[in-house]
């Protein structure tokens, strides 16, 4: 059996450079906000009803089928799902 011994050196000067914590918090603070800024909600319309919803859902995965054939499918499920919970067709 061999015994293996391994030695390691100290950390020599401050574990963080000065002023490093301060620079990170500033610069995730100024990405948050400008995430804020930048995202804006979508415009909710009024009067929508569940198969213009479920037509927008189609539409999106149409979009998705080449990309993503999977996520398209499941799009698809939703949007006969959505109708079939609101009684359209």
């Amino acid at each position: 059996m061999t015994t293996i011994d391994l030695q390691v050196a100290p950390r020599i000067g401050p574990a963080y450079p000065l002023g490093s914590r301060f620079i990170a918090w500033l610069f995730l603070a100024a990405g948050r906000v400008l995430d804020l800024l930048s995202s804006r909600p979508a415009p909710v319309q009024r009067g929508s009803d569940a198969a213009q919803e479920a037509q927008a859902v189609r539409e999106l995965a149409l979009e998705y089928q080449r990309v993503d054939p999977r996520f398209a499918a499941d799009l698809f499920a939703a949007a006969d799902r959505h109708e079939r919970l609101h009684g359209v067709g």
